[in-house]
């Protein structure tokens, strides 16, 4: 059976949004208005979204620069990232009026409001959290008590905090700063409001950069080795790149390790070098592992980007082992789902 990595061509569906903008434009901010929003805009406006793709979801708010701001999201889905980042650079440039963004902005005023999730009326000031820093992962693990908690679903739970962490973090922090999430229905004396953990999240925030990288041992049942990878490696620091790029450079191991010695690690940082001197902007190197007399790369690209013949022809020239270049979409990033 022959497996196609094929996708849908979003363009066509994102050009007709953009075009359809001008003359929907004048409809949504009469709705913003007046809050009268009929059942035939807000068709019109997710029919023309669910045809980019039916995963994506939307929504107005307040902007950060500009007086109205449509988000286009993923919805936390990190296969859909790419396309709705892909909306969001052909929007039109911001204005005083409008601004485009493809994950949800914070939006502590949101806060303020209730929120009514499947009949249940939760009032969003009444969350309270109690949390504890992991530095190792650089992660801030959350509890959320809500006196509406008792009565609701976890799922339903779930849902509104999530919900209240984009709007108070927005979507970009919660995905990277906030490790694990539990809901419960009696709350402990250390429970803060959101302020507190807004705060909490910047500080661990503050101590990672562009630059940080992380080193791991590698022992999951093959053979022993190390892995060095950005950190926090998560998809929604590079929410463009979607193509996956793998490249194998063989070497002598030393014994029984498989790892390498001074010559060849040497020779593979040269290589490291010239392939991320050669992959430029096009693509990002965000891992690497080195086991069993090999070094494999992990990269991701954008789609389109011609990095599979740019880095054949870096490895070209490598005459330590054998090597191996492989590219496909991989807009959930599974290539590396082994190093999180």
């Amino acid at each position: 059976m022959l497996l196609s990595h094929r996708r849908k061509d979003t363009g066509p569906a994102i050009a007709e949004f953009w075009r359809w903008w001008p003359q929907g434009r004048p409809s949504v901010e009469a709705a913003i208005s007046d809050g009268d929003w009929s059942p035939a805009l807000v068709a019109e406006i997710a029919g023309r979204v669910n045809a980019i793709h039916k995963g994506l979801e939307w929504e107005f708010s307040r902007g950060n620069r500009s007086s109205h701001l449509l988000v286009v999201s993923a919805a936390g889905d990190a296969r859909l990232r790419s396309i709705a980042e892909r909306w969001r650079r052909a929007a039109p440039p911001p204005d005083r009026h409008w601004e485009f963004q493809s994950t949800r902005q914070p939006d502590p005023g949101a806060l303020t409001a209730a929120l009514t999730v499947d009949g249940f009326e939760v009032k969003l000031p009444d969350l309270a959290y109690g949390f504890t820093v992991d530095s190792s992962r650089h992660e801030v693990d959350i509890v959320v008590y809500h006196p509406m908690f008792a009565q609701m679903p976890v799922r339903e739970r779930v849902r509104v905090v999530f919900l209240a962490l984009d709007w108070l973090l927005g979507e970009v922090a919660a995905e990277l700063w906030i490790g694990t999430v539990e809901t419960v229905v009696e709350p402990t004396p250390d429970m803060r409001g959101g302020d507190a953990l807004a705060a909490t999240v910047a500080q661990v925030a503050a101590q990672v950069d562009d630059q940080t990288w992380e080193l791991r041992e590698l022992r999951d049942g093959r053979r022993a080795g190390i892995a060095s990878l950005r950190h926090p490696l998560k998809p929604v620091r590079w929410p463009h790149l979607d193509t996956y790029l793998r490249v194998e450079a063989g070497f002598p191991g030393v014994g029984d390790s498989g790892m390498p010695d001074d010559t060849a690690l040497a020779d593979l940082r040269a290589l490291e070098a010239r392939l991320t001197a050669t992959l430029g902007v096009d693509a990002v190197l965000v891992a690497h592992e080195t086991r069993g007399g090999r070094r494999i790369f992990h990269c991701y690209a954008e789609d389109g980007r011609p990095v599979e013949a740019a880095a054949t022809a870096v490895v070209r020239g490598w005459t330590r082992g054998r090597t191996r270049v492989r590219c496909r979409p991989d807009p959930g990033w599974d290539g590396i789902r082994h190093l999180g």
